[in-house]
């Protein structure tokens, strides 16, 4: 009986749940087209170059639309075993509201770590990627493959390195000036190379001049290499552009990388992109929360006035949506420790769905005693 009940409950909140998903997703992608179709025309876009492009946006609908999807799902669900007296019928049977509640909580955690996964795997940065192939389906390769002009300092080595273009796809520089300096801030080396490549996790330069100064800076010897392999030169050409690139076109692995190690990196401009790092984690943390909102008000559910759960549903969800998008701004900005803004919306609204869940298991929490 109770493996039955709990079958039943599964799929009836499953089956609602990836119909959800997939329409909105089906609505997003179908608004993308519409918008996006002149650019596929007028750069006669082959059929595989635009199944690429929603192909790597996907990741990013997905996690756009599973958290209010299972708060819907779950509204609609709670709303259809109040309305027929179901719910009521299995709490007179003695089905206790946890046993009801934890096919729910199974699903979401479930997804949560899919999400997570997704997240800081390949769909962290799937704008960008998208992004990317519409760049390409343009004919402007360089504009995001290479970034000109990049100035990047390497504190602990004492090494400032200047790229008229480097290509962080092709892992190659351009037109390459690296300056090694002492402690005290003297130059004790410099490397002038036309190219630079970077292979087997470290550093090539190829026809490169390279300088030598005494202790007093003063020119010692001149000399020429054809090719200059430096294997303790280890920095890739991707964490060098990470602050030229927007934080949404970094992944998880290149923010932590660089939020791990961020040198002379001034707080302010890191800010953003751990801000975009804990995003990463919140957006899929946030399925959990909006589902206990969705159980909170569905439970509360009353069969001759269901509208009233669903607008104080939509209600929290708009204020969930608004609140969390201002600290993000607040995290940017460092008003407050990035961490603390992207957490604490989602700490705030988990608080308020148990205080709502409460009542429904006969806790008064806010009851005078």
């Amino acid at each position: 009986m109770k493996k039955i009940l709990f079958r039943y409950l599964f799929k009836g909140f499953l089956y609602p749940l990836l119909f959800t998903i997939l329409a909105f997703c089906s609505l997003v992608i179908i608004a993308d087209l519409f918008g996006s179709l002149e650019d596929f025309i007028q750069n006669k876009a082959t059929a595989r170059q635009i199944f690429n492009y929603y192909v790597a946006y996907l990741p990013a609908v997905v996690i756009m639309i599973a958290p209010p999807a299972s708060l819907f799902a779950s509204l609609y669900f709670l709303m259809q075993l109040h309305r027929h007296g179901e719910f009521v019928a299995m709490q007179a049977c003695g089905v206790p509201l946890q046993k009801i509640f934890a096919p729910f909580l199974i699903i979401g955690f479930i997804m949560t770590v899919f999400l997570i996964a997704l997240q800081l795997g390949p769909g962290g940065n799937s704008q960008a990627k998208r992004d990317q192939i519409m760049e390409d389906i343009k004919g402007n390769k360089g504009s995001v493959h290479a970034v000109g002009g990049i100035i990047y300092r390497e504190k602990a080595e004492k090494r400032i390195w200047y790229f008229r273009q480097l290509d962080f796809v092709k892992n190659q520089g351009e037109d390459v000036e690296v300056v090694v300096q002492e402690d005290s801030g003297k130059d004790l080396k410099k490397y002038f190379a036309r190219r630079a490549i970077w292979k087997d996790g470290h550093w090539i330069l190829n026809d490169v001049n390279r300088i030598d100064y005494d202790s007093s800076s003063n020119f010692l010897q001149s000399t020429y290499f054809e090719s200059l392999s430096l294997i303790s030169w280890t920095t890739p050409p991707r964490q060098m552009v990470a602050l030229e690139k927007k934080p949404r076109d970094l992944n998880a692995s290149e923010l932590w990388k660089l939020i791990d190690n961020p040198g002379n990196i001034q707080k302010t401009l890191l800010a953003p992109y751990q801000v975009q790092f804990y995003t990463l984690i919140a957006e899929p943390l946030s399925v959990l929360v909006l589902l206990l909102i969705g159980l909170a008000e569905g439970g509360r559910l009353s069969s001759r006035h269901p509208a009233a759960g669903v607008f104080n549903a939509l209600f929290i969800l708009i204020a969930f949506y608004l609140i969390f998008h201002f600290f993000q701004i607040l995290g940017q900005g460092m008003r407050i420790p990035p961490a603390i803004a992207i957490f604490t919306p989602l700490c705030v609204f988990a608080t308020i769905s148990l205080f709502r869940i409460a009542p429904l298991f006969g806790i008064r929490l806010l009851e005078k005693s």
